[in-house]
């Protein structure tokens, strides 16, 4: 049996020449409500969209499910995630981004994933905010346990062997 190398499967050299040709192409999307958008540079004006992937991305006053893009700018749009390298907003309302660097206006965000980030962003829980929230709770379940325990052990000791003339 003969054993094939990596760099030898044929697939390799459709898929960089796919997405060679991909990378060229251009989408506009305007006033429509499309399902999935895939291209190098996509650009969504007014329009609702379940999924974007693409290189680069312009949203101006968009509803979108999913954004998986190397570089985003939006403008008074609405997100569910957002999966980006690089993310500029001038207003952008998102359930969950996730960006190495994210610059700013006003991003509102339930879940914020970010390296660096520029400008005002108000999310509801960020890494450092879900760990606080996770230490705590495992305080609580820990002190939860133990009452009971210590409870129990107090009443035994109150109530130990007694002698036949305490009553």
């Amino acid at each position: 049996m003969s054993e094939q190398r990596p760099e030898d499967n044929p697939l390799d050299e459709y898929a960089s020449q796919a997405s060679k040709k991909l990378d060229n192409l251009a989408a506009d999307v305007s006033n429509s409500s499309v399902s999935q958008v895939v291209s190098g540079q996509v650009s969504v004006r007014d329009s609702f969209v379940r999924s974007v992937h693409s290189s680069a991305t312009l949203l101006k006053d968009v509803a979108v499910g999913t954004v998986h893009t190397a570089s985003l700018e939006a403008q008074s749009s609405t997100a569910g995630v957002v999966l980006a390298n690089s993310v500029r907003a001038d207003r952008l309302d998102a359930a969950a981004v996730a960006a190495r660097e994210i610059e700013s206006q006003e991003i509102r965000t339930g879940l914020l994933f970010a390296v660096q980030v520029k400008g005002p962003v108000h999310s509801a829980l960020s890494p450092l905010a879900a760990f606080a929230m996770g230490a705590g709770f495992a305080i609580v379940l820990t002190l939860l346990r133990l009452v009971p325990t210590v409870w129990r052990r107090s009443q035994a000791a109150n109530s130990g062997p007694r002698s036949a003339g305490q009553d």
